[in-house]
């Protein structure tokens, strides 16, 4: 199973969202599960931000050092069984570029409370850190659903 997370410029949430799940998996020692992101609006290239690193470094030891941002594509789309944005507008330009792949896009905030993922971008390490956590549940909770079920009809 193939997992994409989507936000916009692919250095913030969606590599803090991919970073962790991969954490996840490997904790939970899944062999089937692949993980990667993407941006709507991603330039190509660019490192994940300062404060996402600073994040995942100090409270899980997770390095992201070796992560450069990916603008999102037809091909990555169709390529993924589950795509995770983290928000309605994401979710709608995915859309936009797969029609026929619109049942297998989820907002990350079905498997939590609910709401859009705010973006961090431009504030300080307490907005990034806010911002993981309110991710943090929705992903511990996606790999639950999806070890139950198998991968299947999430």
């Amino acid at each position: 199973m193939h997992i994409l997370f989507v936000c916009t410029g692919n250095t913030c949430r969606s590599p803090m969202a991919e970073a962790y799940f991969r954490y996840l998996v490997e904790k939970e020692g899944l062999k089937d599960i692949t993980v990667s992101s993407a941006g709507t609006y991603a330039g190509t290239g660019e490192p994940v931000s300062e404060f996402s690193s600073a994040t995942l470094r100090e409270q899980y030891g997770i390095e992201t050092n070796s992560h450069k941002s990916l603008a999102l594509t037809e091909e990555m789309v169709k390529n993924a069984d589950l795509i995770i944005a983290m928000t309605a507008s994401h979710r709608n330009h995915i859309g936009m570029l797969c029609p026929d792949c619109l049942e297998k896009i989820r907002l990350l905030s079905e498997f939590s409370i609910g709401g859009d993922i705010t973006d961090p971008f431009g504030g300080q390490l307490g907005v990034y850190q806010a911002c993981f956590k309110s991710m943090q549940p929705a992903l511990e909770n996606l790999l639950k659903i999806i070890k139950e079920s198998n991968g299947l009809h999430i």
